[in-house]
């Protein structure tokens, strides 16, 4: 008995300095992708910035805006709207690369998100129906104190 508790005790310690180094891990990789980003070439936009839950995200097409909401990075959902319409949003880090997986009605998309040097890479994947990949760059947008 004793050396179940002391095994139980072990692990419970152990699985609790781990999660606080993967947390630990993930805030430089959360900050980031903080930042207002301009797609090159293109007319979308996503700023995305610290929430007390996690990310604060508001992507933009043109003048538009196309969702603006809160998720933790956990995986759990989040209740959201795209485009007017309902959807669920759930997001997570894969080692360096911030994932968002969209699911609205039968229709899922994955986005990974992953810094490269002064530049975001968002990769977008339709995942019903046909399978579709696109890579889509984004540039960090100057905040007016710096120009």
């Amino acid at each position: 008995m004793r050396r179940a508790m002391y095994a139980f005790a072990t692990f419970a310690t152990l699985a609790s300095l781990s999660s606080r180094a993967v947390a630990a891990d993930t805030q430089p990789e959360l900050t980031g992708f903080v930042g207002s980003w301009a797609q090159s070439g293109g007319t979308g936009g996503w700023a995305i910035q610290i929430a007390s839950n996690g990310l604060h995200v508001t992507q933009t097409e043109g003048a538009a805006t196309v969702a603006d909401f809160d998720c933790a990075t956990d995986g759990h959902d989040c209740n959201v709207k795209v485009s007017g319409h309902p959807a669920k949003v759930s997001m997570y880090f894969n080692g360096p690369a911030l994932i968002e997986l969209e699911t609205r009605g039968a229709q899922v998309v994955k986005r990974r998100f992953a810094l490269d040097g002064q530049s975001l890479k968002i990769t977008v994947t339709q995942m019903t129906g046909r399978v579709q990949t696109q890579e889509l760059q984004f540039d960090r947008r100057q905040s007016a104190q710096n120009r």
